[in-house]
């Protein structure tokens, strides 16, 4: 299981930027990822798709939420 910080914060999901999150599918050619972040209690809140940048650098894409805070 791989494990990615979120670059900045999702208020709407109630996630902080450095929230970590588990890497669900790479696609793109590992340009795009989806990742589920989760409370601590293990439930999850949503899922979010990131853009890997030529220097490594994530960037926020999209977020669907799954509950509600």
């Amino acid at each position: 299981m791989q494990m990615v910080a979120m670059p900045q914060d999702i208020p709407e999901i109630g996630v902080e930027a450095g929230t970590m999150g588990t890497i669900v599918t790479v696609y793109d050619g590992g340009r795009m990822l989806d990742v589920e972040v989760s409370r601590e209690d293990g439930t999850t809140v949503g899922f979010v798709d990131l853009e890997v940048g030529e220097d490594g650098s994530l960037s926020l894409v999209a977020y669907t939420p799954t509950h509600s805070r």
